[in-house]
């Protein structure tokens, strides 16, 4: 079995790539932020799993293959030996958040409001509006705040998929750790990335898939050659 590398291309924009990749990371900083590197996977079961999840893929080990995939874009695998040598800037270790769907974004993507503790005003207000301005545990409209479901402390995001209303009672109660039921409660999905499956009606296969995968994506970019 070959290891290859295994990056999906969402967007080419201002000489930059903008894509996901499997990685492995290290322990989180004081911030709770990781560094995430591109890791290599095994080519036959990865393929095999982009089936399952209803993706199609490109083989790249030349730099022919790698010009039409950077116009055609999604996921490729990539030959090891040709990764070193003309996609060294793909590999690099990123610091990242860790995203609503457990997967992490490099916090050079992130918008200074999404590294911000709180959420005030008009963005308040919708979180606010999209939960009917109510505790999504016990329907109170008392003392209502907002809850990090990914907190902040452990490197959540502060956006509109991350937080859900609370009233002060219940927000004491939960403390500082992660409960993803309160996205369900909230009417948002938190299990996995969206973007992985490909299908209009996934089966439980390409569900399980999705959520293995969202535990190791890295959303990032670099400069394209």
């Amino acid at each position: 079995m070959n290891d290859v590398y295994a990056f999906d291309l969402k967007l080419v924009c201002g000489g930059y790539a903008y894509f996901s990749t499997d990685t492995l990371g290290s322990a989180p900083d004081d911030q709770g932020l990781e560094f995430r590197t591109p890791s290599p996977v095994i080519s036959e079961l990865f393929s095999r799993a982009l089936e399952e999840l209803g993706q199609t893929y490109t083989i790249i080990n030349d730099t022919k293959s790698l010009y039409e995939w950077t116009c055609f874009q999604g996921w490729a695998l990539v030959d090891i030996s040709f990764a070193y040598e003309h996609m060294p800037h793909w590999l690099r270790k990123k610091k990242c958040l860790i995203s609503p769907f457990g997967s992490f974004t490099d916090i050079a993507l992130a918008s200074d409001s999404v590294r911000k503790r709180t959420f005030r005003g008009k963005f308040k207000k919708r979180i606010l509006d999209r939960d009917n301005n109510q505790c999504v545990i016990c329907s109170s409209t008392e003392n209502l705040t907002l809850q990090h479901v990914v907190p902040y402390s452990k490197g959540g995001e502060t956006s509109y998929r991350n937080l859900v209303t609370l009233c002060e009672p219940c927000n004491q109660k939960l403390g500082s750790d992660c409960y993803r039921e309160l996205f369900r409660l909230a009417g948002l999905k938190g299990d996995y990335e969206p973007s992985l499956v490909n299908k209009a009606m996934p089966d439980d296969k390409a569900l399980i898939r999705a959520v293995q995968f969202s535990s190791n994506i890295m959303h990032t970019r670099c400069d394209l050659y």
